[in-house]
């Protein structure tokens, strides 16, 4: 009687653990990053321009997306006006950052207001290596590489084309803004920045138990390490929960169809 009682129960657990995992892979983030022009928690927004596909459940408000090509005090524009597939994969990248509620699951440990290695998809930044390459730049760090004065940021450097400034589109991601970013070759660890990210659901808890001082490599190094992994729907996670609740089901209908009791 213990052996099928416990049968049954041990199911129960593997069907429950697999609805967690679908609920939590559909579900949206109820946190912002802190501080900065983020709200202290996504809410839904009428209208948010370029930023709309937020809008449901936005980081932002629409005040503080007027203009995106100022982005955080940095202006695009030092080496004249961009093209429009350039700036759209600026502003894709720039609406992410200020108005997504996943943004949070990246904080960086030691700028509050910022993420750390947050995993793009390498197909999205050889796009956005494409839409900018022969447009032009003088910074190839936008944290660090800029003159500052009273009229903000100012070239430190000659204006070059993007296709110039970076070897291709993985040093771009990883190098234009910082740390903030790094490029994954696994379609399920990593984000487009379209509507397809909106059920991406990386662990909660990876994040909150983070000491402040901890390692910025090994930090760097774990973050990318979270992301859609068991959630896509051919996920190993989610694929070996599927196996055992395959192998567990079939071996209990050879033990309940033997007539041994158990």
């Amino acid at each position: 009687m213990c052996s099928g009682f416990g049968g049954p129960v041990w199911i129960m657990g593997i069907v429950w653990a697999l609805v967690v995992l679908w609920t939590g892979a559909a579900g949206i983030e109820d946190r912002c990053l802190p501080g900065g022009k983020h709200k202290a928690s996504p809410s839904p927004e009428g209208h948010l321009g370029t930023c709309n596909l937020y809008r449901e459940n936005a980081c932002c408000s629409p005040d503080v997306i007027l203009d995106l090509s100022k982005a955080n005090d940095i202006y695009w524009n030092r080496c004249g006006g961009l093209s429009s597939r350039c700036e759209e994969y600026l502003q894709r990248v720039e609406c992410f950052y200020r108005c997504s509620p996943i943004a949070a699951q990246w904080p960086h440990p030691q700028r509050p207001t910022a993420v750390l290695a947050v995993p793009l998809c390498q197909n999205f930044c050889e796009q956005w290596y494409d839409a900018c390459k022969e447009d032009l730049t003088c910074a190839r760090n936008w944290l660090t590489d800029w003159h500052w004065g009273p009229d903000g940021n100012n070239c430190s450097q000659e204006c070059i084309s993007y296709g110039q400034m970076y070897k291709d589109g993985k040093e771009l991601c990883e190098t234009i803004w910082d740390d903030s970013f790094v490029a994954s070759t696994d379609p399920c660890e990593c984000l487009t920045l379209t509507a397809s990210d909106t059920g991406f659901s990386a662990s909660r808890s990876h994040h909150q138990d983070r000491d402040g001082t901890e390692d910025l490599e090994t930090a760097k190094a774990d973050s990318r390490r979270v992301g859609r992994k068991g959630l896509c729907p051919g996920g190993p996670l989610l694929q070996r929960l599927k196996k055992n609740l395959r192998k567990r089901s079939v071996f209990m209908e050879d033990v309940e169809g033997s007539g041994s009791g158990f």
